[in-house]
């Protein structure tokens, strides 16, 4: 089965099942004489934005917990398969990226939507947050590409470029636990009031 061969796929069909889902709920409601207002697109962009933001930080969790000490002892034959083009390691970095992308996308249009509204709590989260994506793509990226091979680069000028992307994601690796704090607590458990 394709679906569960081909991440493609996969990615379709859980798409297909959450409208299907929705769609029963819709006529659910309807047909208990509840009314319906339509979906709103912020419910919508906060799901993004909490689809993303899984897909960006899993990563990050990945890449700091368990591809960076794993690749400490591999040779450099290794790891010239482990960059190439189509590898693990480019597949991760492009999701990873495009993951942070959206989140900051999603994120600002559910940002502008509070307004004066927005408390401590979430703007903490959110400069966090953008420390971060920035992170992503103006240090880590523009690095790892050096890292990888992408970008012609001699043997010092990667060692130094993997060092800064490394420092660049611990800092968003630390960022992150606060980030994750305060965005849940601006809903749940606000600490600022």
């Amino acid at each position: 089965m394709k679906i569960f061969t081909d991440h493609r796929w996969t990615i379709g069909a859980g798409v297909i099942l959450t409208l299907v889902l929705v769609a029963i709920g819709i006529k659910s409601t309807i047909a208990g004489g509840g009314a319906y207002d339509g979906l709103d697109p912020y419910g919508l962009a906060r799901y993004g934005h909490i689809l993303a933001g899984v897909t960006w930080i899993g990563l990050l969790y990945y890449f700091n917990f368990v591809q960076v000490p794993s690749l400490g002892g591999v040779t450099a034959e290794t790891k010239a398969d482990l960059f190439k083009e189509g590898s693990v390691v480019r597949r991760a970095l492009w999701w990873f990226r495009w993951g942070a992308m959206f989140t900051l996308l999603f994120g600002l249009l559910l940002y502008h939507n509070m307004s004066a509204s927005a408390g401590w709590d979430i703007r903490i989260g959110a400069a966090f947050g953008i420390i971060m994506w920035f992170n992503v793509w103006f240090i880590i990226w523009p690095n790892q590409k050096k890292v990888i091979g992408m970008v012609e680069a001699t043997a010092d000028e990667k060692a130094a470029a993997g060092k800064k992307a490394l420092i660049a994601s611990r800092l968003n690796t630390l960022l992150s636990i606060p980030m994750l704090f305060f965005m849940a607590s601006s809903a749940h458990f606000a600490v600022f009031n």
